[in-house]
């Protein structure tokens, strides 16, 4: 009996040391293992950039980095992603400070109140155009919109861009009068046909053509036909005149008159028969061309000059953040290509 005894005590002795020596060399294999795959890259606050958040941040950066100043773009791609995502953790730390809380209800607010800035009522009408706008996934834009509604918000809590100055307007118009196009004074006849046969059809686009012909001629014949009966313009009682109006309002309701206009020209030239976006058939004769006035797009250049100061306050505002935010940076690619001695002091770019 004692050595059967023995014996089992000695079963129990082997069989509590393997489930000893598993119970703590087990999980710390797997601990090494995952911290491999998830080492740390850098800390930046109480943040910490893992290799997994790297990896997710290198196909953001591709995506997004086509929208940051060419100052931001230094070094090597593994350099500017780490760079990038110190840059976004500085301004997560912020948010997070100044209680800037993005949820799930705040995103869905933000998507619908630019649906409706933009007078749209479907969603996937919506994503075209945001994939349009931005040039951009609709999905990378959804997964970036958290950072621009934090963005916006410390622009107001944070960040004071200035207005721009008057002189400001007025050196960007000087420089951009080719941008901001030319307004027209010119007079339109418009015919509708009977039906939509091609008989009907072909008769109405001659009977232009032969208008036109003769206006080519005399001019003046033009103006006559402008205003009689016939022409189904709504400035036919002012002989079919349209007097200096940007191209740019005028494309808002004809679109198609707009773009014909910028082709044809200048003072005396008339276009060619074409169709309105109403299937109209049209001529336009052009009495005036002059860029733009100032005062037509003073707050139209406003408004994209302060956007512009915004992205630049923004910017320098991160950078002067980031120089008074303790970071530390952990690898290795980064430390040797800024020639870093000490990783583990703070450390900023310049």
């Amino acid at each position: 009996m004692q050595k059967g005894s023995r014996v089992a005590r000695v079963f129990v002795l082997f069989f509590a040391s393997v489930f000893i020596f598993s119970l703590f060399f087990t999980p710390l294999i797997s601990l090494s293992s995952y911290e491999s795959l998830n080492s740390v890259l850098a800390i930046v606050g109480p943040r910490s950039i893992s290799s997994l958040d790297y990896e997710e941040g290198v196909e953001r950066y591709k995506n997004l980095s086509r929208f940051f100043p060419n100052y931001r773009k230094k070094g090597s791609l593994h350099s500017q992603v780490i760079d990038f995502l110190i840059d976004r953790a500085v301004v997560d730390n912020v948010a997070d400070e100044e209680s800037v809380q993005v949820n799930e209800k705040r995103i869905e607010a933000e998507i619908q109140k630019r649906m409706e800035a933009q007078g749209i009522t479907d969603l996937e009408q919506f994503k075209k155009s945001v994939q349009v706008q931005f040039n951009l996934p609709y999905e990378v834009w959804l997964e970036d919109l958290p950072y621009q509604i934090k963005k916006g918000q410390l622009l107001q809590i944070k960040v004071s861009p200035p207005l721009p100055s008057e002189q400001e307007v007025q050196s960007w118009y000087n420089k951009n009068k080719a941008k901001v196009g030319s307004e027209f004074k010119f007079r339109e006849i418009v015919f509708s046909p009977a039906n939509s046969s091609i008989d009907e059809e072909s008769r109405v686009f001659n009977e232009l053509t032969e208008i036109r012909n003769k206006s080519l001629k005399d001019p003046s014949f033009f103006k006559l036909v402008a205003s009689g009966p016939r022409n189904e313009s709504r400035y036919r009682l002012n002989g079919g005149l349209v007097n200096w109006v940007p191209t740019f309002e005028l494309y808002k309701s004809q679109p198609t008159t707009a773009s014909v206009l910028a082709q044809v020209g200048g003072q005396g030239k008339i276009s060619e028969v074409f169709r309105d976006d109403r299937k109209r058939y049209c001529l336009v004769f052009v009495e005036g061309m002059r860029p733009t006035p100032l005062d037509a797009v003073r707050k139209g250049i406003q408004g994209f000059l302060f956007r512009e100061k915004e992205q630049t306050s923004f910017e320098e505002w991160v950078s002067n953040t980031r120089k008074n935010t303790s970071i530390s940076i952990f690898d290795p690619i980064y430390i040797k290509e800024h020639n870093i001695n000490n990783p583990e002091e703070k450390y900023n770019t310049d």
